[in-house]
């Protein structure tokens, strides 16, 4: 986009800029010499100019120096890519010069281009007007200095498809009737008749220029959209295969350099559906015959791939096994690491919303992942990724599993629900994977490996951590233990190194839930191969015993377990932690309780001890050890306080005594 500021230097620089030497300039690769590639001639050779600055009015210079006075329009890169030198980059004009080499404009030769953005200009004396694309509107031909409207006598869909191959839309146009309404000025042509094969309207027959006997009213219109010339072959349903285009007479794929969602929104919008679109890859396999566009970029607001940017119809690098697919399903994954994953989001009535989590479960998991290109996987992990916002359009979704959408399943029906977004459901569409620990002394140590397309290879350690150690130990059935190793004590590992850049948060089931750089993508050696230890070293090696469900049956050195999850919301490692925390408290609350009572009981035992020896001390005192009855005062002798000032306190015993004698 240009930069405001240096625009303003670049008029400045114009203003003091002398005339240059005229260029020769040229159109090529169009179906005529209005339109095409543009090329200037300079020191003995042709050259491209880049399309950098580069603008109608650019466009509206070039056609004069070629004779079409005050017409000419940039039409990007549709001609395509062309060779040799880059002559021009920069190109700045004001619409007075005569010749391109008068605009403003880097050196000749100086430019950071590549060829893929040589400008295109058209020099077509016709245009649409007053429609939702360039593709449609009322026709306007350009005569004697001035645009002016054709008279809708005579006009037929013949007449329309030489207009739109004039525009560069192909043989394939129709008459709109005055659907865009009167023009003013000039009505320059009536009476146009076509018989189709023509290459420009003013071949056709006519009543002459300026000759007619209409009203503005009857002004013509045309449409060169051809909604029929689209198709996608090879799905299950209507709303999802192979993308195909009928140009020509024939019908052909779409490669899928530069291609992504905002194209298959077009594309989708071009067939009937929701502006809603997704590029799947080449999922529903090679196409046959002409492989008709490539490099296609469109920006989400056409309203036809035609106005898209494109090498130009039939120019590719291409083969057909990079035939794009494209799926025109309302689903999306939200709020996760990747695309496979994500609090579930569809499509309905021009607007996004949730889907509630009752009864939703992983065969429907499954039927979104598929929906979403990712195969027939997919596990449903409870509200993960957190509670999204606006219409929660699904509640209550029962899928079998076989279902290619979830708009076939049983559901409430759009938009009924008795649920808050705290009920959103999240999915994860990470396919299954197998890993091992390989090298070491013991299957729970030993060289980190995983299996993907078909073999075995390493994980790098670059930003490997315990977390992630513990969710690959947990994953073959160790628990949630582990740490992270260097392999220096293990054999070295070899092949594919699958994984770099793993992090994982503790709460994934396995390594393919952690987020990664992509299988196959990283910058290690195999020096850098990760190990894992799951030896619990809270305890005693001696005491270590494989737990069940652990895989060890293969090597004495080798661990090898598939990823399967547990739960459902992928929670366990907490769950388990929680659980264990909950129970020790119970159990220590017991333990206090237990204790309290045994030492309410000893000293309620106690006491009563104490009380029947006092009782039995006094009796021992008052009971006579014989039936001669001592006398009075051999008992007062025995029983006479002793003369100590200690003992000033009165002697209860001996009162007891007298009052029983």
């Amino acid at each position: 986009m240009p930069n405001p500021a240096l625009s303003g230097v670049v008029l400045l620089l114009l203003l003091a800029t002398g005339r240059a030497q005229p260029a020769t300039v040229r159109l090529v690769g169009g179906s005529d010499s209005t339109e095409g590639r543009l090329e200037v001639y300079h020191n003995g050779t042709w050259g491209t100019v880049c399309d950098d600055y580069f603008d109608d009015v650019a466009a509206r210079v070039v056609c004069y120096s070629l004779g079409y006075r005050d017409v000419g329009g940039f039409v990007g890169n549709r001609y395509g890519a062309g060779r040799g030198p880059i002559w021009l980059d920069n190109v700045l004009c004001r619409g007075t010069e005569t010749n391109i080499a008068d605009c403003w404009h880097g050196a000749w030769g100086r430019h950071n281009c590549g060829h893929a953005e040589d400008v295109s200009v058209s020099c077509v004396g016709v245009r649409l007007v007053g429609g939702a694309s360039a593709r449609e509107g009322r026709l306007e031909v350009y005569h004697n200095g001035s645009w002016g409207t054709v008279c809708d006598d005579y006009f037929d869909d013949a007449t329309a498809r030489v207009v739109c191959s004039m525009l560069g839309y192909g043989r394939a146009g129709t008459v709109a009737a005055n659907r865009h309404g009167p023009g003013s000025g000039a009505i320059w042509l009536d009476d146009v008749r076509c018989t189709g094969t023509e290459t420009s309207i003013t071949e056709c027959r006519h009543a002459g220029w300026g000759g007619h006997n209409c009203k503005h009213s009857e002004d013509v219109s045309v449409s060169c959209i051809t909604a029929v010339g689209l198709r996608l072959a090879g799905g299950p349903s209507p709303r999802e295969g192979r993308l195909e285009v009928y140009y020509n007479g024939t019908w052909g794929t779409v490669c899928d350099d530069d291609f992504d969602d905002a194209t298959a929104t077009v594309v989708c919008r071009m067939l009937g559906h929701e502006s809603v679109g997704q590029f799947v890859g080449s999922r529903y396999g090679a196409g046959s015959g002409p492989i008709l566009l490539d490099d296609l970029r469109c920006s989400g607001t056409e309203a036809n791939i035609g106005d898209c940017r494109h090498r130009g119809w039939g120019r590719h690098d291409c083969n057909h096994s990079e035939d794009a697919s494209v799926s025109c399903l309302a689903v999306r994954l939200v709020g996760g690491r990747s695309a496979r994953e994500g609090r579930l989001e569809v499509y309905h009535a021009g607007v996004w919303g949730t889907v509630c989590d009752d009864n939703f479960d992983n065969a429907a998991a499954r039927v979104a992942c598929y929906s979403l290109g990712y195969g027939n996987v997919g596990r449903f992990v409870g509200n993960r990724y957190g509670k999204g916002t606006g219409t929660i359009w699904l509640d209550e979704v029962r899928c079998n599993g076989t279902e290619t959408s979830l708009a076939d399943c049983r559901h409430l029906g759009w938009g009924s629900h008795n649920c808050q977004h705290t009920e959103d459901a999240s999915v994860l569409c990470i396919g299954e994977v197998r890993a091992r620990l390989a090298g070491g002394s013991s299957p729970r140590a030993g060289r980190l490996e995983v299996y993907h397309s078909g073999a075995w290879g390493t994980v790098c350690g670059d930003g490997f951590t315990d977390t992630a150690a513990k969710v690959v130990c947990y994953s073959l059935g160790f628990g949630y233990v582990g740490r992270a190793t260097n392999t220096d004590d293990y054999s070295g590992g070899n092949g594919t190194i699958w994984l770099d850049d793993v992090a994982c948060d503790g709460i994934e089931t396995h390594i393919g839930e952690c987020f990664h750089g992509g299988w196959g993508v990283h910058n290690c050696v195999h020096h850098e191969d990760v190990g894992v230890s799951c030896l619990d070293e809270s305890r005693p090696s001696s005491s270590t015993s494989t737990p069940a469900g652990s895989s060890t049956a293969a090597s004495p050195s080798t661990s090898t377990a598939r990823f399967e999850a547990p739960t459902q919301d992928g929670g366990h490692k907490y769950k388990y932690t929680v659980g264990i925390f909950v129970a020790t408290f119970i159990g220590g609350l017991v333990l206090v309780g237990v204790f309290l009572f045994a030492l309410a009981v000893v000293l309620h035992y106690r006491n009563k001890r104490q009380e029947r020896e006092k009782n039995d001390e006094i009796r021992r005192r008052v009971t006579p050890t014989s039936n001669t009855r001592p006398p009075p005062a051999a008992l007062a002798v025995r029983d006479k306080p002793p003369t100590s000032e200690k003992s000033s306190k009165p002697n209860h015993a001996v009162r007891l005594l007298n009052l029983s004698v």
